[in-house]
């Protein structure tokens, strides 16, 4: 079994866009998006390469302290805007059936 490598630079290229740390951004555990699975919004920190293609997203809270140790497969920025709407939204995310990259794009006051 491979160890994680931490990417030093601070930077992640997603499908998205290129990754700062202390960006804020939308994790979810998987994937799919889907809302009953860990997720957080947050500030980008660094990134796990466990090589071949598999990388794990280290998202932190406010103190800098870690969301999940192993990191989330899908990340994407989002504005302050964007995070408050999700975050305000939490108990409709968690209780609908819609992916939480729905709500990433959905409009806001929605």
């Amino acid at each position: 079994m491979s160890k994680a490598k931490n990417k030093s630079s601070g930077e992640a290229t997603t499908s998205n866009a290129m990754l700062c740390a202390g960006d804020y951004v939308l994790a979810t555990k998987y994937s799919d998006g889907d809302p009953n699975d860990q997720w957080s919004v947050g500030f980008y920190n660094s990134t796990l390469d466990y090589g071949e293609g598999r990388e794990r997203y280290q998202v932190v809270d406010g103190e800098g302290k870690q969301f999940r140790g192993n990191g989330f497969r899908r990340i994407k920025k989002i504005s302050r805007e964007r995070g408050e709407f999700i975050l305000i939204n939490t108990q409709n995310i968690q209780s609908g059936s819609r992916s939480l990259w729905w709500w990433a794009r959905a409009k806001i006051g929605t």
